[in-house]
């Protein structure tokens, strides 16, 4: 990404390369490619638009990017990320716990449907693993609730390189297998 600038005034953004009239002087778009270099550009007022820092938008933290700064050789905007309210997390981890819990219980509901229709109950490895579900987002929401930092609630998702190891998921995400999936 480009931008055209004059002294310390930011003129235009370019993110795709363009031919430009620039002091009356027609440039073809190829002054963004190989045969130039910065400092050619830079004389005619086109330096790279670069941006610092990285955008994490996840249940922890919201990012945010600060007025385009013109500086001698380029423009830069920076990045930053502000941690969310815990409260508004904690919020957010016992939803997606909720999400899940409904994802992996609609896969057996038909258990539930034909216990009411016909009074049969449903095979015992699937009503084990509805209960099993059950009392997995009840530790879950328990862990959240026992949290007072986010660093704590973040490592809930992190998965380890000894559970990469071992064949486990982060303890956000370990929840019990559907006995009749096919792996």
């Amino acid at each position: 990404m480009w931008a055209r600038i004059s002294g310390s005034d930011l003129l235009e953004t370019i993110p795709i390369p363009k031919g430009m009239t620039i002091n009356n002087i027609q440039y073809p778009k190829s002054i963004f490619g190989k045969s130039w270099t910065n400092a050619e550009r830079k004389d005619i007022g086109i330096v790279p638009y670069e941006f610092e820092g990285s955008l994490i938008e996840n249940m922890f933290y919201t990012s945010s990017e600060a007025t385009p700064t013109v500086e001698s050789d380029r423009v830069v905007i920076k990045r930053s990320q502000t941690a969310k309210n815990i409260d508004t997390i904690k919020a957010e981890m016992k939803n997606r716990i909720n999400i899940s819990l409904e994802n992996f219980l609609s896969e057996s509901d038909w258990i539930i449907i034909r216990k009411a229709d016909t009074g049969e109950d449903g095979p015992s490895d699937l009503v084990k693993w509805r209960s099993d579900l059950r009392a997995k987002a009840s530790a879950l929401e328990s862990s959240v609730d026992s949290k007072s930092d986010i660093a704590s609630l973040e490592a809930m998702t992190v998965r380890t390189q000894a559970q990469v190891d071992a064949d486990e998921n982060a303890e956000f995400y370990d929840w019990p297998k559907n006995p009749r999936a096919i792996d």
